[in-house]
């Protein structure tokens, strides 16, 4: 409950999750913090979201922390 009610305040105010599972990774939005080999993944793309990152407008407020397949 608590955090559907902080997620519909981040939306009033303009605050959008960062969605990175299954999406290459970019830099500019992503901290790579653990790196695997893995097939089932394509190369450099996020395999786990430790962290969920958010924007505000299109600056990025927190990155998001994630586990990238090589």
């Amino acid at each position: 409950m608590t955090m559907t009610q902080l997620m519909d305040i981040f939306e009033k105010l303009g605050v959008t999750p960062i969605e990175s599972e299954g999406q290459p990774f970019d830099p500019a939005e992503h901290n790579a913090v653990m790196h695997i080999e893995d097939e089932s993944f394509g190369e450099n793309v996020v395999a786990e979201v430790f962290q969920k990152g958010f924007k505000l407008n299109d600056k990025v407020i927190r990155f998001a922390m994630v586990k990238v397949a090589n």
